[in-house]
């Protein structure tokens, strides 16, 4: 009986394990025309896993027409359920030396468990115009 019960529970976890290694990393990156960041970016991301920890990332493409020091803005976060959080973000972007476009990524939220399954979208709202910022988007990652 005890090997039994033994079975049933590595059983069960090798099929945690297993199902929490299968979607590591998701990018959904949005350009926009021009050089000014003005207005809302969805991204809809489709979770499949309600148990696995995730880390959100921010992350920015810019150019050498970016002269602020930070943007802020407005993280929405609609969930399969209605349910609704939004609330202000500060991404402190530093400012290029030479011409080659850069890349930068924020940590936005860590080890956050999405407990439904289904489409999760995120609109990321700029407080007011940025110049320089060439696209933006999410990093999802376990």
């Amino acid at each position: 009986m005890q090997s039994v019960i033994r079975n049933i529970v590595l059983l069960a976890v090798v099929a945690i394990a297993t199902a929490c290694n299968t979607t590591p990393r998701t990018v959904e990156v949005v350009d926009h025309e021009g050089s000014v960041w003005s207005s809302a970016e969805e991204i809809v991301y489709n979770n499949q896993d309600s148990l696995c920890s995730r880390d959100i990332k921010i992350v920015v493409r810019y150019d050498r027409t970016y002269k602020a020091d930070s943007i802020a803005l407005r993280v929405l976060t609609v969930a399969p359920d209605s349910m609704v959080l939004e609330e202000p973000f500060v991404l402190r972007v530093p400012r290029l030396s030479d011409l080659r476009p850069n890349e930068q990524t924020f940590l936005y939220r860590s080890n956050v468990t999405l407990r439904h399954k289904g489409e999760y979208l995120f609109r990321l709202t700029p407080e007011k115009a940025v110049e320089g910022i060439a696209s933006v988007g999410l990093i999802i990652e376990e």
